[in-house]
């Protein structure tokens, strides 16, 4: 009775579980991160930014190609103001035409409106390039009308381009960014505008190349009496 008893028992005992092993934790999946409310994603390019800026590329192609072909702008002719400020030391920048530096914001400009479909990207972007394209703009209109006392039309036509695709940067401004002060914004990319503007100032000074900067008096003069005096140069060349 005793063995049947112990049969019973070791019957009913259950088998000891296997001991689980600890599993390594799976990496969580991140997703992607969500943009604050009110941040979608651009659907369609910024058309009155792309608009404008297009305006400008065209124009300022066109006043880099008479330049590089050695032809005159239309309704520029020979000693008109803008002859004159074209033929000045700020007409070109770094060995370039300066409307073919206006073409390449333009072009950025347009790029940006087309392409970048990110909110907040996008507008910070074109406010930088704006920016700085009419400080650029109202420098050389400051310089043309105190300093060579000429403005040009083509200039003039440039700025109100600028100064209308900054004006439309402003007013799309998106009203929620995170972590974003405008004040601080404004002042900080000012600054960095006064300074590239402030380092083209210095080149056209002649601090960084006395080639760039101003005439000097006595050979300006001297230029000036042997054109008036019919004065013919004779060289010769091996």
């Amino acid at each position: 009775m005793s063995k049947i008893k112990n049969r019973k028992k070791t019957s009913t005992e259950k088998a000891p579980l296997p001991q689980e092993t600890a599993s390594p934790e799976r990496p969580v999946k991140q997703g992607k991160k969500k943009q604050p409310p009110g941040l979608k994603q651009r659907k369609h390019p910024n058309w009155p930014v792309t608009v404008l800026a297009g305006i400008g590329m065209a124009l300022t192609l066109y006043l880099t190609l008479t330049v590089w072909f050695g032809n005159t702008p239309l309704h520029c002719a020979e000693g008109s103001a803008c002859d004159i400020v074209q033929q000045s030391r700020w007409g070109t920048f770094l060995g370039m035409p300066t409307a073919f530096w206006g073409f390449m914001t333009y072009a950025a400009l347009t790029f940006i409106g087309f392409k970048i479909r990110n909110p907040e990207q996008h507008w910070k972007s074109a406010w930088i390039v704006a920016l700085i394209g009419v400080g650029y703009s109202i420098y050389l209109t400051l310089v043309s009308h105190f300093v060579i006392n000429a403005l040009c039309p083509y200039c003039l036509v440039s700025l109100a381009i600028m100064v209308a695709t900054f004006g439309v940067i402003m007013t799309q401004r998106p009203e929620r960014m995170k972590n974003f002060k405008f004040k601080s914004w404004s002042v900080q990319t000012a600054i960095v505008a006064l300074i590239i503007i402030g380092g083209m100032h210095l080149h056209y000074s002649g601090v960084f190349h006395p080639a760039a900067g101003p005439e000097d008096p006595y050979l300006k003069g001297l230029a000036t009496h042997l054109a008036q005096g019919d004065a013919i140069f004779y060289g010769t060349f091996w």
